[in-house]
């Protein structure tokens, strides 16, 4: 059993402590980190979900995870990364790109430069199986293809601007299909 803190729609622990696969009320959140890592080159990082997963086995993502109960987001997030990658940072290197909003998660997702050679990652068994590095544009196909766990691009809707800034392409177009409103 994993214990998570429940939050409210602005982030804020609400007292509540449960088990990370009992059931929310409307107004009850989990919250769910994951960190972009960037390398030297504009390459971004991504892992492959195990095939084992119940929820988008074999899709791409950023590392990412749930905040456990006590744990504040940067820890989750370094905690994540390391459990799933086998790579480490510290919280001074980590940057907070943006929040999101999406019933039943409320997330936090960071931001970290680096380069990593992919012959030092670590998998997780049961949660990740491959990763690689991608160009700006590789990663907009794979997204329009449908190749992203879905939490990866609902998430994004919310800080899609900070996103595209630290990918170095800021006012790039290529995301906007990810926006609700401009799906109309």
């Amino acid at each position: 059993m994993e214990l998570i803190d429940i939050y409210d729609k602005n982030g804020r622990a609400i007292g509540i402590v449960r088990d990370k696969k009992a059931p929310l009320g409307p107004e009850e959140y989990r919250m769910a980190v994951g960190i972009w890592i960037m390398n030297s080159g504009g390459h971004i990082f991504l892992t492959k979900r195990s095939m084992d997963k119940s929820y988008a086995p074999g899709k791409w993502e950023n590392p990412a995870g749930h905040v456990q109960a006590g744990e504040g987001p940067e820890h989750a997030v370094i905690r994540e990364l390391f459990e799933e990658t086998g790579l480490t940072v510290r919280e001074e290197q980590i940057t907070l790109l943006g929040c999101s909003c999406s019933w039943p998660y409320i997330g936090r997702d960071f931001g970290v430069r680096m380069d990593v050679d992919l012959s030092n990652v670590q998998f997780q068994q049961g949660e990740t199986c491959d990763a690689k590095w991608v160009t700006f544009d590789e990663f907009i196909t794979m997204a329009r293809d449908g190749e992203f766990a879905p939490s990866l691009t609902d998430h994004m809707r919310d800080y899609r601007e900070a996103f595209l800034e630290f990918a170095g392409c800021p006012g790039s177009r290529e995301l906007d299909f990810l926006t609700v409103e401009e799906q109309r």
